[in-house]
């Protein structure tokens, strides 16, 4: 059986080191990135930093676009159906990998088949998926049981050389490809790596929408917030993401930098383990079957849960997070304004009825910490740079309600493989977003049990969202039809207080001046090939 890789786009706010390295000739612009990529492999990546460096040298089927949010054509086109249920695709007749070798329907089935194939680990997958059948060199068709709405989001990931790999998967999580891809078919093509320290990609002369105007895109990595700003504000980097309204201080009305702000399809959270940490297991056999699974001892009881949203000021938080960000009921989004639920009421901050539920659910205080049959109620909160002042400030309310908090944090990956990816943690903050105007994506990513020891990384159980979740993959697609199944989803992750939803995220992209047609959305950024660059 296929077992889902751990792991979510942690808008992370973790940079890399400085090095000496400097720029070469031409136009080179030098990104301050969050941290070193852990793959190209667009079939497994884990973490938005992969994502982002993929784009550059991997083209997808089709692109976002950053205003509407709607699929639009990239390396292919396509037709559909009167039924729904055929995609027919054609790719560019310019298409090739930078080594000469077109670009063809088999790698695209190539790469899309991974997604099943039992020696891939991966999240992804297509749902309801007939068969993929190539037609020839340059066009294919997605076959489908039932219509969907999701199949754009679900191929929107870029297609590998299949030439590089082994026709049956044998190589394709292992490859020396997936750290030093060597071929491109996107704008850019990786030229040198030093780990932890940079990724020099240079212009794709033979790329099929025309040479970038940058000559070369250098990504330092620079995992220090302050060290990071301080490479923008010298000059030393001329584009960085990922920073709040107390950063950008020193951009407003600089003339030197342009600050693009912006609202996205995400929120900051607080997610609760609902399993024992002590026994971690996925939610399903080999078969798919539900297993039971031991209960978190604290958190497994819905009581506490509630009473830790309501012990602490939420108002904190949404300041913490800056300028324009709102608090939300739940794991939609309020820019998606007609998905998301207004019917539901916050919990509200009340340290006495949350001291009556925990009470209430045998937490009784002793001293200053709550007991429960000689157990103390003691959770540990972990978090990765950038989330301090949140771990801080919800550590002191849940110390007042008498619970024993310890704060732990690290580098981004030593806290997902220790306490994430094994599902060891008690409580962990974190911030996500997808660059699409639906909700499905991170619903399915966080909460769908299937995703059980792989993205739902609380051990969120819960059969009636899971049925759903599957009527939405083949549910019309008109919001009328929608609406009424996104409003049930988040009533019933706000029903059973499965996580602490804090905020809306809000953040601001900083570029240089010098940075010409680079436009920042809640649905991505318009295309780097197109970005100009002045001396």
């Amino acid at each position: 059986m296929r077992k889902s890789i751990l792991v979510f786009m942690l808008i992370g706010l973790v940079l890399g080191g400085m090095s000496t390295l400097s720029a070469q000739e031409g136009k080179t612009l030098i990104d301050a990135f969050p941290a070193d990529p852990t793959t190209f492999n667009t079939v497994t990546w884990v973490e938005s930093v992969d994502s982002y460096a993929q784009d550059l040298i991997f083209p997808s089927l089709v692109r976002t676009n950053v205003d509407t949010g709607q699929p639009e054509p990239y390396l292919a086109d396509w037709v559909v159906s009167e039924d729904g249920l055929t995609y027919t695709f054609t790719i560019r007749e310019d298409a090739v990998w930078s080594d000469g070798v077109p670009i063809t329907s088999t790698d695209v089935a190539f790469t899309l088949n991974a997604m099943s194939s039992d020696k891939v680990q991966t999240f992804r997958t297509i749902s309801g998926l007939d068969s993929i059948n190539i037609i020839d060199d340059k066009h294919f068709e997605i076959v489908l049981q039932a219509p969907t709405c999701g199949l754009f989001s679900q191929i929107a990931i870029g297609i590998m050389p299949a030439h590089k790999f082994a026709p049956d998967y044998s190589d394709f999580m292992t490859s020396e490809f997936n750290a030093r891809p060597d071929v491109s078919g996107g704008p850019f093509i990786l030229t040198e790596r030093l780990a932890d320290e940079f990724l020099r990609f240079e212009a794709n002369d033979t790329f099929f929408m025309g040479r970038p105007q940058i000559d070369q895109y250098l990504i330092k990595i620079i995992p220090d917030p302050t060290v990071r700003l301080q490479a923008l504000q010298s000059g030393e980097a001329d584009y960085a993401v990922g920073l709040n309204s107390e950063q950008i201080v020193s951009f407003v009305d600089n003339p030197n930098f342009t600050l693009h702000p912006r609202e996205a399809n995400g929120w900051r959270v607080a997610l609760f383990n609902l399993a024992d940490p002590a026994q971690p297991m996925p939610a399903h056999d080999e078969n798919g079957n539900l297993i039971a699974q031991p209960p978190h001892p604290i958190l497994g009881d819905p009581r506490v849960r509630k009473a830790l949203i309501m012990g602490w000021n939420h108002d904190d938080g949404v300041l913490l997070t800056g300028e324009g960000a709102r608090r939300l009921v739940g794991p939609v989004a309020p820019i998606l304004t007609d998905a998301y639920n207004n019917n539901l009421e916050l919990y509200p901050y009340d340290p006495e009825a949350a001291a009556a539920l925990l009470d209430e659910a045998g937490w009784v205080l002793n001293g200053d910490v709550r007991e429960k049959d000689g157990v103390p109620l003691a959770l540990e909160v972990v978090y990765i740079a950038g989330f301090e002042d949140y771990a801080a400030v919800i550590a002191d309310y849940w110390s007042d309600l008498g619970v024993d908090v310890t704060l732990t944090t690290g580098e981004q990956g030593v806290i997902i493989n220790e306490y994430v990816a094994s599902q060891t943690f008690d409580v962990f903050i974190i911030q996500a977003s997808w660059p699409e105007p639906t909700p499905d994506v991170l619903l399915n990513f966080m909460w769908n049990s299937a995703n059980d020891f792989g993205t739902n990384f609380g051990s969120f159980v819960n059969e009636e969202f899971d049925s759903i979740l599957a009527e939405l993959a083949t549910a019309d697609c008109a919001m009328e039809a929608r609406q009424p199944l996104y409003y049930r989803l988040q009533e019933i992750l706000h029903e059973e207080a499965a996580a602490d939803f804090i905020s809306t995220t809000v953040d601001y992209v900083v570029t240089s001046a010098r940075v010409g047609n680079a436009r920042f959305t809640a649905w991505g950024y318009s295309p780097t090939w197109e970005w100009t660059l002045t001396d």
